[in-house]
């Protein structure tokens, strides 16, 4: 006896099995594109990110420092005149921008690794002159962004000139004086990077006459305690 089958010829039985796949398909199509976000993301490096617990990451494959700091409000919302980034056990750490959770020795190593230069010019003498080393490309990201920032967004500069940030080294002074500065928003003998748009200037005319003022950007930065992946690569045009 021949089955009883549907206009297009196939079985009720075969008819209803078609039906369920079909619905099973359509579920995964309509969660398939979160499924591929999440890979996606996965594979722009999200689960790489550096943490509290683990603030620094080298890539020396893809020649990248990312280090996590978190935002610290009061220098969002007030300006300071010198200081971005800080390591948070650092003695100018209440004056940052961000904190950092990496020590600033570990983040010059780090920059070494990576094959960075330091410029290595500068003392506590050398008021007027520019910080030398090798050009760092710094960026930021943070989780469910989904994209890189550059300073220029994350930051503001009164005077407007901008970031260009060198790898200075300082290594020496660093370890000596304990600021925990990792990068500064002008040319420091002190800090492992800094801004070589601006000159190096002495701590009196710094608060009399400061070279600019600078403060996180409110309408970007996430909020009070939130993080921030620095992400430092060696700019190829140096």
């Amino acid at each position: 006896m021949k089955d009883k089958r549907d206009s297009k010829g196939l079985t009720r039985a075969n008819f209803l099995k078609a039906m369920g796949a079909g619905l099973v398909l359509s579920g995964i199509s309509s969660i398939g594109i979160n499924v591929f976000a999440v890979s996606k993301a996965d594979k722009q490096g999200i689960k790489d990110f550096p943490t509290r617990e683990n603030p620094l990451i080298i890539d020396e494959k893809n020649k990248k420092v990312l280090i996590y700091t978190e935002v610290h409000e009061m220098n969002v919302h007030q300006s300071n005149v010198h200081w971005g980034v800080v390591f948070k056990d650092g003695r100018f750490q209440d004056r940052a921008i961000l904190r950092a959770y990496a020590n600033q020795l570990d983040f010059h190593n780090a920059l070494i690794k990576i094959g960075a230069k330091p410029g290595n010019n500068l003392n506590k003498d050398t008021i007027g002159k520019y910080v030398e080393g090798d050009t760092l490309e710094v960026t930021a990201t943070w989780p469910g962004l989904g994209k890189e920032l550059s300073l220029n967004e994350i930051f503001i500069d009164k005077k407007g000139k901008g970031f260009h940030i060198k790898f200075g080294g300082n290594r020496k002074a660093s370890e000596e004086q304990k600021t925990g500065c990792i990068t500064c928003l002008e040319s420091c003998w002190i800090s492992i990077s800094s801004n070589a748009n601006y000159p190096q200037t002495g701590s009196i005319k710094r608060f009399l006459n400061p070279n600019s003022r600078f403060k996180g950007n409110a309408n970007v930065l996430p909020l009070d305690g939130k993080p921030v992946i620095l992400i430092y690569r060696v700019s190829s045009g140096k």
